[in-house]
């Protein structure tokens, strides 16, 4: 059930329906607020994930626009909207995309269009949609600096014109996870054995309500930290709204991995960041660190590997984890 807060608050944005006509429009895009920064540790918290932790549009970049029809969803219209030239480097950016028709109730936005499954079929008369996580990022530097992969993050809004510029809401959080040590590091693999980390899932879209997925969220917790088990407030609500959803979930993975494409990074005797978008609802229960180095070997950290609410990966927030790995286990 877990799954579900992945995507919940972006499946509250979409819909389907193919419908298009020869005329376009454009709508003004900001991405979402900064990342807000918390540690599993209960350091003191310091701020090196890039600019603020503000992330930037690129050209090209597409979002996936949904006129909803809730009450048909054959009869809710979408278009993929892309971003020009100019807003290389802006948080606000134009984006054009065919016209949507006259509005039918509310808007849904959602970046990025690659998570979407069947991103231009039509949907059901129940407006159920499916998406999907990826099990692999790819390790990523703007500037020299690191940062996550941008095609892992999910960002969403609900609006109810398109005629004023409006801003994305973070779906997803990040983990930070530092290293330190003598080795030159080729790949990191993040397992998770109680929550699934990739795969898909599916729900009524018309039925998604992102109030109760923030006050979900804001119950997301241990009953008992250190002993799992969830808040029963939380498992109470749950129950009451999967039905509504019409939930499903499949998790093909519990695995997630940050791949390498330059050979690798060079630990040293100060902890280097390497940032993992990451589901929110994940690591409560805790989690195993995979490590694998340029000499061909590999070592398991299982640090983290034990319930606590501070592990708790939140829509949002960077939550920062650190391994010494020539010293710890």
């Amino acid at each position: 059930m877990f799954s579900m807060l992945c995507m919940m608050g972006a499946v509250a944005f979409l819909a389907s329906s193919c419908n298009k006509n020869d005329q376009k429009s454009s709508v003004s895009i900001g991405l979402p607020a900064a990342f807000q920064e918390v540690s599993a540790d209960d350091e003191k918290l310091y701020v090196d994930f890039n600019d603020g932790n503000v992330f930037k549009w690129n050209a090209e970049d597409e979002v996936m626009i949904y006129n909803l029809n809730e009450n048909d969803g054959t009869q809710t219209v979408k278009a993929i909207y892309t971003a020009g030239t100019g807003a290389e480097g802006q948080v606000l950016a134009n984006f054009d995309g065919d016209d949507l028709g006259n509005p039918q109730g509310h808007y849904f936005v959602f970046f990025p269009v690659n998570k979407v499954e069947g991103a231009t079929d039509a949907l059901d008369a129940n407006n159920y949609q499916t998406f999907r996580v990826f099990d692999t990022q790819e390790y990523t530097l703007v500037n020299g600096n690191p940062t996550v992969d941008k095609k892992s993050l999910a960002a969403a809004c609900e609006v109810n014109s398109m005629n004023e510029p409006f801003t994305l809401n973070h779906i997803f959080g990040v983990c930070r996870l530092r290293l330190k040590g003598d080795k030159t590091v080729t790949r990191i693999e993040l397992t998770d054995e109680h929550h699934g980390l990739a795969g898909t899932v599916g729900m009524k879209l018309h039925e998604v309500n992102m109030a109760k997925f923030q006050d979900l969220m804001d119950k997301y917790t241990l009953a008992t930290d250190l002993q799992s088990g969830m808040n029963p407030a939380f498992v109470s609500a749950w129950n009451t709204y999967r039905q509504e959803l019409g939930y499903t979930s499949n998790a093909e993975s519990h695995t997630i991995a940050l791949t390498f494409t330059n050979g690798g990074v060079q630990l040293n005797s100060d902890y280097t960041p390497f940032y993992i978008t990451v589901r929110p609802g994940a690591f409560i229960d805790g989690f195993k660190v995979k490590v694998y180095y340029d000499d061909n070997t590999d070592k398991t950290f299982e640090k983290y590997n034990h319930p606590k609410t501070s592990y708790r990966i939140r829509a949002g927030y960077v939550t920062s984890f650190k391994i010494d790995v020539n010293t710890e286990n």
